[in-house]
């Protein structure tokens, strides 16, 4: 998102948890009084999800007392807020895209924390506040799904088993800071919207796509289903997500997955060959 805002010409101040701990809310108002942001985005979470089941009122403190504390910090200097949420406050269970007004029902322990910090926004004294609920996010920094896969990919043998059963919406977070980014410059509406790019795919068929970009033997890729490797927290099984929010307000929703992929595929290689 920095990157994004930077080369728009954007004054961009980013704080780390060292420098701005969410869950202080002195530190949050003194630091919002000096700098006076006309938007504040939150992209900090506990996003460790198994762990999250052992630790929940740990990932509480960051994932729902947090964001309140933002959004009424916000509300004292009239600064918009966009809140990054996800698709794990669903409970999966659906053969249709859940829609931004569909009731969350989590089934896990940081979808539940997720659920709590998007109502602890809604009911704060803000009025400007966006939550943008994403999902199966990759991008060239970091680890991700995506570089795993490439990883596997490129070495010359082996079989590689993907879950074929959960089925949600890959989305790089390039296009996702870009789609922020417009929402911000027209003005929409306050409220909820879905940050994930469009169409669909299982996470075997996310692996077969980023080996046939590659030119890789896509027999070497076995589905399997979830039961196969058990998690200490349950996913949701179908985490689509739909668009109409963004229409609704004029926006174009965001390209397909398999687009955005192939764009920024060589992007990622590039920042792996980089160490990154």
């Amino acid at each position: 998102m920095q990157t994004e805002l930077s080369n728009s010409g954007i004054n961009v101040l980013s704080f780390d948890r060292s420098q701005l701990d969410v869950t202080n809310n002195e530190k949050i108002i003194r630091i919002f009084k000096d700098e006076l942001p006309d938007v504040v985005l939150n992209a900090a979470g506990w996003t460790n999800v198994d762990a999250a089941e052992s630790a929940e009122e740990d990932a509480r403190l960051v994932n729902a007392y947090g964001p309140g504390l933002l959004a009424k910090a916000c509300s004292l200097i009239d600064a918009k807020f966009v809140h990054i949420s996800t698709d794990y406050v669903f409970s999966g269970i659906s053969k249709r895209p859940w829609a931004e007004e569909s009731m969350p029902a989590p089934v896990s322990a940081y979808g539940r924390t997720k659920a709590e910090g998007e109502k602890l926004v809604q009911e704060s004294s803000l009025h400007d506040f966006f939550i943008i609920r994403t999902s199966w996010l990759y991008s060239p920094w970091g680890k991700n799904f995506v570089k795993t896969m490439v990883r596997l990919a490129l070495q010359e043998a082996g079989s590689v088993e993907v879950v074929c059963d959960q089925i949600g919406q890959p989305t790089s977070a390039l296009d996702l800071a870009a789609q922020i980014h417009r929402m911000i410059d027209h003005d929409v509406a306050p409220g909820i919207y879905h940050g994930t790019n469009s169409g669909k795919a299982s996470w075997f068929e996310f692996a077969q796509h980023i080996f046939e970009l590659l030119g890789t033997d896509l027999d070497r890729i076995f589905p399997v289903d979830s039961a196969h490797y058990p998690r200490p927290a349950k996913r949701p099984m179908y985490s689509v997500l739909g668009h109409q929010r963004w229409i609704d307000e004029g926006l174009t929703p965001m390209r397909d997955w398999r687009e955005a992929l192939e764009n920024v595929l060589p992007t990622i290689i590039q920042a792996m060959s980089l160490g990154e």
